[in-house]
């Protein structure tokens, strides 16, 4: 807040009024700093408890997990099937907690499917020639130029003469124009145009006496351009221009120009599942999938695969619920070469120990096990298996859980343990001006250190949990009655509880009775002494994860911090807002001090000089 007196800073009386007042201050700082760094420790303590709590809280649902029959009761299946292969590349399994120890048959008959309805063939419209009339003569030499994707490849054609009006002629120079073509990229076929090795990129059909030439049914839809060859006139021969070329269905622009079916002129309107769509007949495909696919409850998608140059609507779900049905108001389906208007899905359907099961999804549980089917079997095969305990599952969740206790009484016994350096108080505003970074940062290391040493509440939480992990737990065999029993044991004094696994020894407790280990983890128990670790366990956490909270905030959902520290920090804010009032109010007062100081020796340098000119002015009328 600004002083409203007025300040003269030694003007008259040649002091630095600026610096002594200053000084004067410094003083007076010394209670209102001391506050400011007993609410920094306040704070630091606060941010060191809920770290700690945020350790205790993991530890906390680790724990919960570890209470529950599933972190034990753990299976795997071991079988083959019926001719000895592995059953994985039909099915997977995964048996849970609920899961019978047993022998299982499994016959996976179908799987299942989404409701699909396709295009019969590709959208794009091929290349097509000019008509053709008249004796084609082919010539030795007859070449012409094939780029695929950007490769270029030179093509010979062989001699030959073809009638335009035979039709068997005709077939014949498709078929020799697409073998030559293909040849020339590598493949070889036999006299019946059958693959011997290579694969085939182009296709060639006859359409109303006119050449087509695409891409191979099974080949991705790339583009294909044709170019003549100086001074052979080969190509026109067969109707293509120079530069004539197959191009991709592009999604972005006006999908009536690119497909061989008509559309027409008037707009695009059909249904699917029930719902209406309406488009401009100049709509690109692009915008036509977009309002699909964006359209609520339709329970049906739209896409375009660019692989097969093919418009696929298909069900969300699988299953014989499932269905995809459209009615083609405009015809605009059937200018995409589109045979069916329904579909329906098909569930999955496995022999499970002779009974049929059937779901509408391949991933489903039956018999506390998981299924993830993933093809059909051929007529005739089965896998069988058996369920067995998957002892190294429950080794590593044991492991895990202890490797997560010792994280946590480590954290808990640094902190108990620290040193605390008490000449190392927090540093004030002045204090880090005249520091730098690294300075300061060393200096906060150590002003942070030992804030929670030897703290009850933590104390008490590592004591208990020592306690309840190392005291038998009563009413269990003698041998697998304690973690020491089962291979979980201390070391070192020096190290505060810190467990190890003896790993053979734990995995051979686990095999000779898994019911007894759970229940030394999981037993709920009357009292302290028959429950299981993790029972006692979760029950000192709660508790201390509450006493900290209570101690520091940061309890869930907390939107008002009313913990012992918060309530510390607020009211230590109060006392320092009230000494900041008071030391305005002070400085202030020694400002109108000095002011009023400064006036009067102004006054007194007025009156001085008055006093000499009088004596001047009386010894000048003397003389």
């Amino acid at each position: 807040m600004a002083s409203s007196s007025m300040r003269i800073g030694g003007l008259v009386s040649g002091m630095d009024i600026d610096q002594i007042v200053s000084d004067l201050m410094k003083a007076e700082r010394t209670k209102v700093d001391k506050l400011y760094q007993q609410k920094q420790i306040l704070e630091w303590q606060k941010s060191d408890y809920r770290d700690i709590n945020l350790k205790l809280k993991s530890f906390y649902d680790s724990t919960f997990n570890m209470k529950l029959a599933g972190s034990y009761l753990k299976y795997k299946a071991v079988g083959t099937m019926n001719d000895g292969a592995d059953f994985s590349k039909y099915f997977s399994v995964a048996p849970g907690a609920a899961a019978v120890p047993g022998n299982y048959t499994v016959k996976v008959e179908q799987i299942a499917s989404y409701a699909k309805l396709e295009s019969a063939s590709g959208l794009a419209k091929p290349l097509t020639g000019q008509e053709l009339s008249g004796q084609i003569e082919i010539t030795e030499g007859s070449r012409f130029s094939v780029t695929i994707n950007g490769v270029k490849k030179t093509v010979e054609l062989n001699a030959g003469t073809y009638d335009t009006s035979n039709a068997d002629d005709m077939k014949a120079l498709a078929q020799d124009l697409e073998a030559a073509i293909n040849t020339a990229f590598g493949w070889q076929g036999d006299s019946n145009g059958d693959t011997i090795s290579g694969i085939k990129r182009v296709q060639v059909n006859i359409q109303n006496n006119k050449l087509t030439l695409q891409p191979a049914e099974n080949y991705n839809k790339v583009p294909i351009t044709l170019n003549a060859v100086e001074n052979n006139t080969t190509l026109s021969k067969i109707g293509f221009s120079d530069g004539a070329a197959y191009s991709p269905l592009n999604l972005n622009t006006s999908l009536k120009s690119q497909i061989s079916g008509s559309i027409g002129d008037t707009n695009i309107s059909f249904k699917i599942n029930g719902k209406a769509f309406e488009f401009d007949s100049n709509a690109s495909l692009q915008t036509i999938l977009d309002k699909i696919n964006t359209t609520a409850d339709l329970g049906a998608t739209a896409r375009y695969d660019a692989l097969t140059d093919k418009l696929v609507i298909s069900s969300k779900e699988t299953g014989l619920g499932a269905k995809a049905e459209i009615t083609d108001d405009s015809g605009f389906f059937t200018a995409l070469g589109f045979n069916a208007a329904e579909a329906s899905g098909e569930n999955a359907r496995i022999v499970l120990n002779g009974t049929i099961v059937e779901k509408s999804t391949n991933d489903f549980t039956a018999l506390g096990m998981r299924f993830t089917l993933k093809e059909t079997m051929e007529v005739g095969k089965t896998a069988s298996f058996h369920l067995e305990n998957d002892v190294d599952s429950v080794v590593d969740n044991i492991k895990k859980y202890v490797d997560l206790y010792n994280e946590t009484i480590d954290l808990i016994n640094g902190k108990l343990s620290e040193q605390r350096y008490k000449d190392y108080t927090p540093l004030t505003q002045e204090q880090r001006s005249a520091m730098s970074e690294d300075e300061i940062k060393l200096w906060e290391e150590k002003a942070k250190s030992g804030l929670l040493r030897s703290d009850s509440i933590l104390n008490n939480i590592v004591n208990n949990l020592r306690s309840a992990v190392s005291i038998p737990v009563a009413g269990l065999p003698k041998g697998l009655n304690s973690l020491s029993s089962i291979g979980i044991t201390t070391s070192n004094w020096k190290e505060k509880g810190k467990l190890y696994v003896d790993e053979d020894k734990l995995r051979a407790a686990i095999t000779q009775d898994p019911d007894s280990i759970t229940k030394l983890f999981n037993s709920s128990g009357d009292n302290y002494s028959s429950q299981g670790v993790a029972t006692r366990a979760y029950d000192i956490l709660k508790s201390g994860i509450n006493d900290i909270t209570q101690k520091a905030g940061g309890g869930e959902y907390q939107i008002y911090d009313d913990s012992v520290l918060g309530k510390k920090i607020t009211e230590t804010e109060d006392r320092i807002s009230a000494l900041e009032e008071q030391l305005k109010q002070t400085e202030d007062r020694y400002w109108s001090k000095f002011t009023a100081m400064e006036q009067a020796v102004q006054y007194a340098n007025q009156q001085s000089m008055w006093i000499s000119m009088q004596f001047g002015t009386y010894s000048g009328s003397s003389s």
